[in-house]
């Protein structure tokens, strides 16, 4: 069972936080491990199970960063762990830009540099949008969700060259 499933939501990149709360509370209220005090051994580790399951879950589905990659994982586009391939024209651009940040001798060229960035990251965005707007990834024909993994790929490798900058 995925973590959508768990919730009785949709699979998406977008997720109902008001739904997702209240059957988080849900089962929180049924199996939360305060309530098998009284419960044998087994019990007792099932609701902590259960319990550990619900909240490693809850935060997953709140953070929109790590919900992109479990969809693409939990529909079969991502695998742990997996080596992928970039195009070398993006691998070149992103040289390029790390070469433009060392030669930065001011905050102003600095600022064109971090510019070029975020200019990257809309320009990946773009294209793929309106499929992370959508609530059900069953409407994602399998090209739409390669580029989704292209985009993931592309936007963590951008998010690192963000950290490297700093």
């Amino acid at each position: 069972m995925n973590y959508f499933e768990l919730f009785g939501l949709p699979i998406g990149f977008q997720v109902d936080t008001k739904q997702l709360r209240a059957a988080f509370m849900d089962i929180q209220r049924a199996s939360h491990p305060d309530k098998f005090t009284q419960a044998n051994e087994f019990e007792q580790e099932e609701a902590l199970e259960k319990s550990a399951i619900a909240n490693k879950a809850f935060t997953l589905l709140q953070s929109p960063a790590a919900i992109l990659p479990y969809v693409l994982e939990i529909k079969g586009f991502l695998e742990a762990e997996e080596k992928y391939a970039l195009s070398p024209d993006f691998l070149m651009e992103m040289m390029e830009l790390n070469e433009a940040w060392m030669d930065a001798d001011d905050d102003h060229a600095k600022q064109d540099v971090l510019t070029k960035v975020k200019n990257i990251e809309n320009e990946i965005f773009s294209p793929i949008k309106t499929y992370l707007e959508t609530s059900s990834v069953d409407t994602i024909s399998q090209e739409g969700m390669l580029q989704i993994k292209e985009y993931y790929y592309k936007k963590k490798y951008l998010d690192r060259i963000l950290e490297d900058f700093r």
